[in-house]
């Protein structure tokens, strides 16, 4: 016997015994017996008014299939179509005559169906019957073939077994439809309002719902849908005869095998430009893209060309300009590296979160990142070779900047899964306008739509120049920031492109291959630290920065000085969230002494812009949201009061008056 483990491991098996195949036609099957027992998905009202006849007494459950995602809205989607059908049906008058006189009672099922092809039938004798086999009772008309087998038990015991099944649903989980709730004339309201599981609320609030456990909703829906899928790469069928049969032979065979692989390729290469899907499923230890298995033991020799060819590509920034900036800028990208390969697992870590807490600590790990620099930093070049390391394919670009709207990042959310969504050269009015509804939506738009994506959607990555120059705090809790302030000039930038290219194209995804195969460990153990309780205490953006660190010494390779541990502090911290204000300031300040007031016996800072012209210059309002808590800024009219002391520590000045000589000579 089979290892038990425990009662909710175990099923009913029936023990038949089998005498032999009878050619019979429905009502052979049904002649004779009087009373009807049945439990259906959706029962042909016109077929059913048709027996009904040969029936003094029926009951008859409609119900959900249990194939189908036992949700709760679709439960009562199901409640509401059947009810539409049912009174406007023309033959739905015989049946509601039936209704009224006793003979016929209708139920509609509010959970999903274990049996649902179940019949149970009796006469006033004391014979019996039970079919299993159809799903509903117009199946009978289409199971004429020998292959279409119906199993049916004449047996007392079978009878009694089944009825028993039978009695406790409709119990536990129907509701008897009454002749006055088959109405024609219903408004949209009053529909809603007669839905059984509805009605049966008023009735009972107590009563428990028995709704499908998510990984089986996960996994039919996935499942269904791949197939509906895939099923898109057969065309060009060989058509069948009137008789519904065809034959395959050596022309079509191979008509369909090719055909086929050229669709594959097609669909694939489509899905690598516009839908790519990375996905990443630690507990398997595994990761595919767009369908192809990730080699999570990859060569050596690979492993390290990938790195020096990343060492390579980033010594290109050292042409830059001013030169001051360029250990930054290099800083920076590492950042930028260090979260994107760290992004594909940001969707399972957010959604474990969630469900584990009921706290906004899911802000630890935003799924959107901005990119902010000069025109001529590498921005999109940069990004579009991380996603070369990341699936070794130069198909998928980056989105423009038309796309940063919230209909549709709602799209690329729900069809792009685990690689990071580029949208580049968004403005400060494109930024301004969308990012408060596209930001803070969280993962709402895939709870609502895609709920099986949960734990692959993608993170964004935004690109900007740095024309966006406030940023609000209610955003930068909910995003990562990037700041380069270095560029090439355009000469060297068109120098630059060449070599760029000849690098991503040389680049493969074996490094990257390494890092998941060092990294799905780690987020394992993260997840399992995860309690009702709060977080894991550990930092996955030190984790991820440490991991590549980790690989580029195993290579034998010297690391460079950008390449460093980063904490979720030099993501996090209000100077790295704040660097675009923080410049802003120290240029008026070093500019525009007169523009600041400084009253050190009330610790404070006043800033007030005293031009005339509005072209491009900061409202008060925008620079008061852009600032962090701790300088406590307000706005008076046309000026800017804050903290003194926190306003020296966070700007980096020792902010004074002008002296008399400054005010004399105007310096």
């Amino acid at each position: 016997m089979a290892n038990r483990k425990t009662k909710q491991h175990t099923i009913n098996a029936i023990q038949g015994t089998f005498k032999e195949p009878v050619n019979c036609s429905y009502l052979d099957l049904i002649e004779g017996y009087d009373e009807l027992y049945s439990i259906n998905m959706a029962a042909d009202l016109e077929f059913l008014n048709g027996i009904m006849p040969n029936f003094g007494y029926a009951e008859i459950v409609i119900g959900l299939s249990s194939m189908m995602p036992g949700t709760l809205e679709n439960i009562l989607a199901m409640q509401r179509r059947s009810l539409q059908l049912i009174c406007h049906h023309d033959k739905m008058v015989d049946l509601k005559e039936r209704m009224e006189s006793k003979t016929l009672k209708i139920y509609m099922g509010d959970a999903p169906l274990a049996i649902e092809q179940l019949i149970c039938m009796r006469n006033s004798e004391g014979k019996t019957r039970v079919i299993l086999g159809a799903s509903n009772l117009d199946q009978f008309l289409y199971n004429g073939q020998r292959n279409n087998n119906i199993v049916y038990f004449d047996e007392p015991e079978a009878f009694t077994y089944y009825m028993n099944i039978f009695n406790e649903y409709k119990q536990e989980n129907a509701w008897e439809l009454s002749p006055e709730a088959l109405k024609t004339d219903y408004t949209d309201k009053e529909l809603l309002e007669n839905l059984p599981m509805i009605k049966r609320s008023l009735a009972d609030e107590e009563h428990i719902y028995s709704i499908a456990p998510k990984s089986t909703i996960v996994a039919d829906v996935e499942f269904r849908r791949d197939i509906e899928e895939l099923a898109k790469d057969f065309v060009d069928m060989p058509k069948a005869n009137r008789k519904g049969e065809l034959q395959l032979n050596t022309l079509n065979r191979e008509q369909i095998i090719n055909k086929t692989l050229d669709n594959m390729e097609v669909r694939r290469a489509k899905f690598e430009k516009f839908m790519p899907q990375l996905v990443i499923e630690p507990a398997k230890n595994r990761a595919t893209y767009n369908e192809r298995e990730y080699n999570l033991q990859p060569n050596r020799n690979e492993v390290k060309r990938d790195a020096q060819t990343y060492l390579e590509y980033m010594d290109g920034f050292l042409t830059a300009v001013p030169t001051k900036n360029i250990p930054n800028l290099r800083f920076e990208y590492f950042k930028l590296m260090s979260w994107c390969f760290l992004s594909p697992f940001l969707a399972r870590v957010r959604t474990t979160i969630r469900e584990a807490t009921v706290t906004d600590e899911v802000f630890t790990y935003p799924i959107v990142a901005l990119l902010c620099g000069q025109s001529n930093a590498g921005k999109t070049i940069y990004a579009s070779m991380l996603i070369k390391m990341m699936t070794n394919s130069t198909l998928y670009k980056a989105f423009g900047q038309s796309n940063f709207t919230k209909t549709k990042t709602d799209g690329l959310l729900c069809d792009i899964k685990g690689l990071p969504i580029l949208i580049d050269d968004i403005t400060q009015s494109q930024f301004t306008n969308n990012s408060g509804n596209i930001i803070k939506q969280e993962e709402r738009i895939i709870r609502e739509n895609k709920p099986e994506n949960l734990n692959y959607y993608p993170a964004m990555l935004l690109t900007a120049n740095k024309d966006v120059n406030s940023l609000k705090n209610e955003l930068t809790k909910r995003m990562v920031i990037f700041h380069v302030s270095a560029s090439w000039n355009n000469e060297v930038t068109r120098q630059q492109k060449s070599p760029c290219s000849a690098l991503i194209q040389k680049m493969g995804n074996s490094l990257y291959s390494e890092y998941l195969r060092r990294f799905i460990p780690k987020i394992n153990t993260y997840l399992s630290e995860i309690t009702d309780l709060g977080n894991s205490p550990m930092d996955l953006y030190e984790e991820s920065s440490n991991t590549i660190i980790e690989i580029f010494k195993d290579c034998g390779l010297e690391l460079p000085k950008y390449m460093r541990t980063v904490t979720m502090k030099d993501y996090f911290d209000s100077h790295s969230v704040n660097e675009i204000m923080i410049k802003f300031f120290q240029n008026q300040y070093n500019h525009n002494r007169e523009f600041f007031e400084v009253d050190k016996e009330k610790n404070q800072l006043t800033f007030e812009d005293k031009t005339l012209n509005t072209v491009g210059k900061l409202t008060p309002l925008k620079i008061v949201d852009s600032l962090p808590p701790e300088l406590e800024a307000e706005l008076l009219g046309e000026k800017i009061v804050m903290r003194l002391d926190s306003a020296k520590d966070f700007f980096g000045i020792d902010f004074k008056n002008k002296g008399f000589f400054e005010k004399l000579f105007n310096r």
